[in-house]
């Protein structure tokens, strides 16, 4: 039994966390214009950058396709 083990390239998987990264981006400072801008944007910059690379490596990890990858896929 021959199973293919799919491994994702570099370049998908920068796709994927930039992407990610982005949305998470978007969230925050959304509800933070929502909130009047109470939070620090450096602070907001920092935690979607982290939660941007920990969601990659969960997506990766558990090679299933979501709408992420036909976003991906596009660019």
């Amino acid at each position: 039994m021959n199973k293919k083990k799919h491994n994702p390239s570099l370049k998908r998987i920068l796709l994927l966390c930039t992407v990610y990264t982005f949305l998470f981006i978007t969230v925050f400072f959304f509800l933070d214009y929502y909130d009047f801008y109470i939070i620090n944007p450096y602070l907001l910059l920092i935690i979607s950058f982290f939660l941007g690379i920990i969601v990659t490596f969960i997506h990766v990890k558990n090679k299933k396709k979501s709408r992420i990858d036909a976003i991906v896929n596009k660019l």
